[in-house]
């Protein structure tokens, strides 16, 4: 009997409030093992003896179509409306932030990032010119447009707050601090794994202990703050007879962690003071490699 009643909907009277799902039987000794989905779609499980049986505990609920409230209907609607804004609005980040973005900022972002595909973006302008700011409406239109729920953040240490701020009041983006003593304590898996949207110390991240957990997670979108301290030097090696580049710790994290997520979009944000060097290479890379081609946005 009970095991037609698998994948149906049930009520049992003293074990559970409301109607639950029946997800599973398993017979014990004069008893009865429920795995049961409840209407919240959490997972829980119960002992129901044959007596309890006998005097119905267990009632079967008829399969009808249920009613929702009118504010739960509301709700879905909403969803998919604001899912699809963005076909209709172009500009629907800067509509739903707390932000009245600049003519440079909604150019940079709208005409030249999002219409790209999966990209290395480099941001190159002045202090205080709103990088922070550009960088935060691309994240809020990748995630709004469903293309990046994954997002890592590196930048120097004393602006990780800064960034995690930032990023809740302006955006309303919440993305979780990771630090060492985060690390340390996070019980029984990789923090980098566990949570989708990470704020670090680029130094923090850099360090021989942190390196392996944190390309063992994907992701769809790194933005690399200050990224022009990331340093490599190119030294004449006579032993070998050719150039040898000496990377730093910086530059080594950046390169592996762009390599492991080649199909996400990377951004680098760097002070305008740089941007001479910066369009060189931009120039050689999409001359070598045009599908890694970088965009320099002063």
């Amino acid at each position: 009997m009970l095991q037609q009643l698998i994948g149906k909907r049930i009520r049992l009277k003293g074990h559970f409030v409301g109607v639950v799902r029946l997800e599973g039987v398993d017979e014990l000794d004069n008893a009865y093992l429920l795995r049961v989905r409840t209407a919240e779609g959490r997972l829980d499980e119960t002992t129901i003896t044959a007596d309890e049986l006998g005097n119905g505990a267990l009632e079967h609920v008829d399969e009808g179509k249920e009613l929702v409230e009118g504010g739960s209907f509301f709700d879905v609607i909403e969803a998919h409306r604001i899912a699809h804004a963005y076909a209709h609005d172009p500009n629907f980040a800067v509509s739903m932030s707390g932000v009245r973005g600049l003519p440079h900022q909604i150019v940079a972002v709208y005409r030249h990032m999002l219409p790209q595909a999966r990209l290395r973006f480099v941001l190159a302008d002045d202090p205080g010119a709103g990088k922070t700011i550009m960088a935060g409406l691309l994240v809020k239109e990748l995630h709004l447009r469903s293309v990046a729920d994954r997002v890592l953040v590196l930048c120097p240490a004393p602006l990780t707050v800064q960034w995690q701020e930032e990023l809740h009041e302006k955006f309303d983006e919440s993305f979780k601090l990771i630090d060492s003593r985060e690390a340390k304590w996070q019980l029984g898996g990789n923090p980098w794994q566990q949570n989708n949207r990470c704020i670090a110390s680029v130094d923090f991240a850099k360090r021989e202990e942190i390196v392996p957990d944190l390309l063992r997670a994907d992701w769809d979108l790194v933005i690399l703050d200050e990224a022009h301290k990331c340093s490599a030097v190119s030294r004449y090696d006579p032993q070998e007879g050719r150039d040898r580049l000496d990377r730093t710790q910086r530059y080594a994290l950046a390169e592996e962690l762009f390599e492991a997520d080649d199909e996400g979009y990377a951004v680098l944000l760097v002070d305008g003071d740089v941007p001479a060097e910066l369009e060189h290479k931009a120039e050689l890379a999409a001359e070598n490699c045009p599908e890694y081609a970088i965009t320099v946005e002063k």
